[in-house]
């Protein structure tokens, strides 16, 4: 038989375990935010958890951009930034999911978000972080510059 105490005591670890991890998933989400920059620095688009646009900011050198190009620069940006939000999404659950079911599944979601922002694939794919396996090789990225993360 079981011993009652034993057995409130197990739970209530368990219990506290359960709420630090959904604090710590909040807390991922919160610190989600990214900026990217276009290549050609005329772009800075910020996005938050759920790659929500924050700000979008267009410096001087956008004014050497015609309308056709200032569009696809920006909506490249936002791709770009919204990618990066949910690769660092990814990146930061998988100490708390560890690398089971829940980080497979974490995964799948990232991926599926990722072809329905980019689905002509032109964001290209980080570096792998440390503990993410290495993607599967695809179209280069048309872009040159880098982007800044905060």
């Amino acid at each position: 038989m079981t011993d009652p105490h034993a057995f409130l005591a197990n739970f209530e670890q368990r219990l506290h375990q359960a709420q630090e991890q959904a604090n710590a998933i909040q807390t991922a989400f919160r610190e989600s935010r990214t900026e990217a920059q276009s290549p050609d620095g005329s772009v800075i688009v910020t996005v938050g958890s759920g790659g929500r646009i924050e700000s979008l900011q267009l410096t001087p050198r956008a004014d050497d951009l015609g309308h056709t190009a200032l569009g696809r620069t920006i909506m490249d940006t936002i791709r770009r930034a919204q990618v990066e939000a949910a690769r660092k999404i990814e990146d930061t659950m998988r100490p708390i999911l560890g690398d089971g079911e829940g980080m497979a599944f974490l995964r799948e979601q990232v991926e599926q978000g990722i072809a329905v922002i980019d689905p002509a694939g032109t964001v290209a794919e980080p570096p792998p972080a440390p503990g993410r396996p290495a993607p599967p090789q695809g179209d280069d990225d048309d872009f040159g510059g880098s982007s800044v993360l905060r």
